[in-house]
């Protein structure tokens, strides 16, 4: 026997999307202005992930100074690469 979708989770004003229309979708590179996709993608002063070893205790350091560690973290490194 089927199983009936949780009706939690249907919203009928927004239907799934079936293979057709998503074959159709186009990349929001190819659709939009670009000066409006460069502004959605942009990426403030264009920062790029890293993997970074540090110490145990710089990490508990930041973490422990609630959210947004990261953000303190790489001011802390600007801060000591203007020096």
């Amino acid at each position: 026997m089927a199983r009936r979708p949780d009706p939690y989770l249907t919203d009928e004003e927004n239907p799934e999307l079936e293979a057709a229309a998503i074959a159709r979708g186009r990349p929001a590179k190819d659709v939009l202005p670009s000066e409006l996709y460069e502004a959605l993608t942009r990426r403030p002063d264009e920062t790029v992930s890293v993997t970074l070893d540090i110490d145990r205790s710089v990490l508990e350091r930041f973490q422990s100074a609630g959210p947004n560690w990261r953000d303190r973290m790489n001011e802390a490194l600007k801060k000591a690469s203007i020096r």
